[in-house]
């Protein structure tokens, strides 16, 4: 099988509602992850695209948010994560993302290779 062209991670960290620094599950990741799947499959990008749960990104203030990276085709997944980070892939962060955001990203992003600028963070 060959690694796909993009990797969605939408962080669905859950804290308590109460947390100052808030999370992307209480602003609705769940509903954006199924968003980018249902996407990825209507336009049958199952094979250049593979969308993940994640936990934190670091980005708590712009929930939901979700990094897409490209990967490239030297990186080894051996590595530790400190040395991987070193010679990160493209990486590319939204924020704020709603249900209704998540068709206009994956054409951008996905199909025409252009980040969606609206939505980065």
């Amino acid at each position: 099988m060959n690694s796909p062209k993009y990797r969605v991670f939408v962080c669905t960290k859950q804290r308590d509602a109460n947390d100052p620094e808030g999370c992307c599950h209480n602003c609705g990741a769940l509903e954006i992850y199924q968003a980018f799947q249902e996407e990825i499959s209507q336009r049958q990008l199952e094979n250049q695209v593979e969308i993940r749960r994640s936990g934190c990104l670091d980005h708590c203030e712009a929930g939901v948010v979700a990094m897409i990276s490209q990967p490239k085709l030297h990186e080894v997944s051996w590595l530790p994560t400190k040395i991987q980070k070193k010679i990160a892939s493209n990486k590319h962060y939204y924020g704020r993302l709603k249900r209704a955001d998540i068709a206009e990203l994956v054409e951008s992003h996905f199909v025409n290779g252009q980040p969606l600028k609206r939505c980065q963070i």
